[in-house]
């Protein structure tokens, strides 16, 4: 009886990894959702690896050809994951304009690439920022949102000595994150910011800023251990996690997003506390 978790989790890294294993030269036999899918897999094992150790021989094995519109969007994925700046770029690009989950990943995704391989800060600043914002709402399922592009877009711009500009986009995101019913990141950018804030007057702001996130997610934590799990809406998939796909099972019920939220809060009173 014992053996048989085991022998599941032998077959398991089997399946995972025995795609990593063939030849570079193989034929494609890869839709990109399973290669996507795979390469998820695989730096969850193995998280300290190099990474295109591990998407290079799936990216060699992934068709390219007679693609539906679902796996055209996972081909760009699977290039954004593999850190392929332009590939990723093109493929996203048809779905910018749209106002659905792949329009709102795709253009979170276009900001990554713009910033990390481009440093766009004029075109993220006045174009894709509030054009986004314009039409993708914050919403309790996209935990991530633009955090990740957003920030990387003020830290380039505070190393270019525009710093007010930068931070006034971090305190603009923050504070536009004011109903505390899921556990954003944005919560984190007070903290993460602090020294440029501190180094630039700011510092005040910014810790005040930090203490109304712990402030307002407490409240909400509160609020959700009172409630009923039914008295809510429920949290379903996360789209915009970077690096992962926006179709991996990242499902939380009631309780689990509340443990989630009460963990992000203790992680930024210590934060503070260290400050």
């Amino acid at each position: 009886m014992t053996s048989r978790p085991i022998l599941f989790g032998f077959i398991v890294l089997v399946v995972i990894f025995s795609p990593l294993e063939r030849a570079s030269g193989a034929e494609p036999d890869l839709w990109p959702s399973e290669v996507v899918t795979l390469m998820n897999q695989a730096m969850k094992f193995e998280p300290t690896a190099e990474r295109r150790s591990i998407s290079e021989p799936l990216i060699a094995r992934m068709r390219t050809e007679g693609l539906s519109e679902i796996e055209q969007f996972f081909k760009a994925e699977a290039h954004f994951i593999n850190l392929e700046p332009e590939p990723a770029r093109d493929g996203y690009w048809k779905f910018r304009d749209r106002s659905d989950a792949l329009g709102r990943v795709a253009s979170q995704r276009l900001m990554i690439i713009r910033i990390n391989a481009f440093e766009m800060t004029k075109e993220i600043t006045e174009s894709d920022i509030p054009g986004y914002r314009e039409r993708f709402p914050i919403e309790p399922y996209d935990r991530y949102g633009i955090s990740y592009p957003l920030s990387q877009t003020a830290r380039v711009l505070i190393d270019n000595d525009q710093a007010e500009q930068g931070l006034d986009l971090i305190v603009e995101e923050v504070r536009l994150h004011d109903n505390f019913d899921s556990a954003y990141t944005a919560y984190q950018l007070p903290g993460q910011f602090l020294a440029a804030a501190r180094e630039n007057g700011r510092a005040d702001e910014f810790i005040a800023l930090h203490q109304w996130a712990v402030d307002g997610l407490s409240v909400s934590i509160e609020n959700r251990l009172k409630a009923q799990a039914s008295d809510l809406r429920q949290i379903n998939a996360v789209p915009g996690e970077v690096f992962f796909s926006l179709f991996a099972d990242k499902s939380f019920d009631h309780y689990r997003w509340t443990a989630e939220m009460m963990k992000l809060r203790d992680q930024l009173k210590s934060a503070a506390s260290r400050d």
